[in-house]
């Protein structure tokens, strides 16, 4: 219930305040992760990263080749490469959103649980491993 200056409207009467209006309302619950495997890609809300061209940063040194900025992306497989602070070396593929390039986004960057990060191939997704040669 929410109490107001006129009294106390129920929670039942604010959905339908929603409906009738034709607005949306997404409970804060509804914020939590949402990540899954369809169709061999991984979809998952994530955050801003740059992406670059191998899974790594800076061993061996990497360059950024574009940004992610959705906040929802697909993957398209992953790899392991360099240890980050997500505290493990998986590395998602992915396409960025300024060039279009395809690269790779530390695991940390999305909302992924890490027993999902310890072996992406088990819920379905393809492992790409990176060529270090």
């Amino acid at each position: 219930m929410l109490r107001t200056r006129i009294g106390i409207i129920s929670t039942a009467a604010m959905a339908a305040a929603v409906i009738v209006a034709g607005v949306a309302s997404v409970p804060s619950t509804a914020s939590a992760a949402r990540c899954g495997v369809t169709r061999g890609e991984l979809r998952c809300t994530n955050r801003v990263s740059p992406v670059y061209d191998k899974p790594s940063t800076n061993l061996p040194p990497s360059t950024q080749i574009d940004t992610l900025r959705s906040t929802y992306s697909f993957f398209l497989c992953w790899s392991e490469g360099q240890y980050h602070r997500g505290d493990n070396h998986t590395w998602y593929k992915t396409l960025g959103d300024d060039r279009g390039r395809t690269g790779w986004v530390p695991a940390y960057k999305l909302d992924t649980t890490s027993s999902f990060d310890s072996n992406p191939s088990r819920h379905g997704l393809r492992k790409c491993q990176y060529n270090w040669d």
